[in-house]
């Protein structure tokens, strides 16, 4: 497969550089698989014929992509990434199924371009979507419990604003929602004073949340976003755990490499910590306003050697193979896939045919193909339909 390499400001100077054996100064920040329109990769046939991916599935769609997948989704209904996040992304959420079908049909309905600055919705689906760790990989997920978060603001918040922000007698569900719209929403002075206070306060402490604070200071001076570790979920996964994100939870991705997989979408609700469109009142419409404990997800082990990552989408399943020691059989069932070598060499067997590749590379196999036999020395990552 050919792949579409975006170059977004906030990727990374070394990691895709680095997979991909090539030399490039600027920042890369996303190398993508799949058949979404903003970057579509390319198959090649023969050594001279390539077609676009969704071309190639549209050629004979049920052999491709399977009779069930095909009736269910009429497309590969996944897009698979390598993510190289060397400075913070926006903080944002991704709406669910029914809001990106409404909100794309008003938007096309008020004829705004796809392109548009102030454009929300640029397809009509959800995207939920799972990101695995290749290095460490700094990351916020949802919301923290409303008591958490008053911990923190209450190191440097003055006692009237901070009852303003968190409201004795609310529940969890209207705590939260009160906090980040009342927070979003304070006028510049008390932002700014806020903001003093609070970044005098964490450069005195030890945590992890308060040193990220100041990071984002750094990129984003003002941004009253910068306070989102304190009360946003802030971890670090280490290499082979992976986070699930639904539609609706608020989250970042801060610093790292990783393999991101998701719903085939780019509809992005943006709510702190950039410089394109933020429409918070849509952003409000779509967040889930609940504290729910960080999983970290690992693998299962199969008996074929591959290990899964489960979560409950039903468009997309995120497989790790490790060839370097064992040989890795899939059968002729095997759901409509891409694979992606992640470190050093892979070589996939049908019968007489052989494809070898290397780190970076990737290949789509189909759903109706014989047995395959995929050898080492290597490591990839497999996007696939869920059985």
């Amino acid at each position: 497969m050919e792949n579409l390499i975006q170059d977004y400001p906030w990727g990374s100077k070394s990691y895709l550089q680095n997979l991909l054996n090539i030399k490039e100064d600027g920042p890369l920040a996303e190398l993508w698989m799949g058949v979404h329109p903003r970057g579509m990769s390319k198959v090649d046939i023969s050594g001279s014929t390539s077609l676009s991916l969704d071309e190639f599935i549209k050629e004979d769609a049920q052999d491709r992509l399977g009779k069930d997948v095909l009736r269910r989704f009429g497309n590969l209904p996944y897009l698979f990434k390598f993510l190289a996040a060397g400075e913070p992304l926006s903080i944002q959420a991704h709406p669910n199924k029914k809001q990106a079908e409404e909100g794309f049909d008003r938007e096309n309905k008020k004829a705004v371009p796809l392109d548009a600055f102030n454009r929300n919705y640029k397809d009509d689906n959800h995207k939920p979507e799972i990101v695995c760790a290749i290095t460490d990989y700094w990351a916020m997920k949802g919301f923290r419990r409303p008591d958490e978060i008053k911990k923190y603001f209450g190191g440097f918040c003055p006692e009237d604003l901070l009852s303003v922000l968190l409201p004795a007698g609310k529940g969890e569900e209207a705590a939260l929602k009160h906090f980040f719209i009342t927070l979003m929403n304070l006028e510049d002075s008390q932002k700014e004073s806020l903001l003093g206070a609070a970044l005098s306060w964490c450069g005195k402490q030890d945590d992890d949340a308060c040193r990220w604070v100041l990071k984002l200071q750094d990129k984003y001076p003002g941004d009253i976003s910068v306070l989102a570790p304190l009360y946003l979920n802030t971890l670090c996964l280490k290499p082979g755990e992976a986070l699930y994100l639904p539609a609706g939870e608020l989250h970042a991705y801060l610093q790292g490499f990783g393999m991101e997989l998701m719903a085939n979408s780019d509809n992005v609700l943006r709510g702190g910590l950039t410089a394109k469109f933020m429409d918070l009142e849509e952003l409000e419409k779509t967040l889930l306003f609940e504290s729910v404990p960080v999983k970290r997800i690992v693998p299962e082990k199969q008996d074929d050697g591959s290990e899964i990552y489960r979560t409950a989408s039903k468009e997309f399943e995120l497989v790790y193979i490790d060839c370097r020691s064992k040989s890795i059989s899939i059968k002729r069932s095997y759901p409509v896939s891409i694979l992606a070598v992640l470190e050093g060499n892979i070589r996939i067997s049908e019968g007489e045919e052989t494809l070898e590749l290397k780190a970076g590379e990737s290949c789509f196999l189909t759903a109706e193909s014989p047995v395959r036999l995929i050898e080492g020395p290597g490591k990839a990552f497999i996007a696939r339909v869920p059985e």
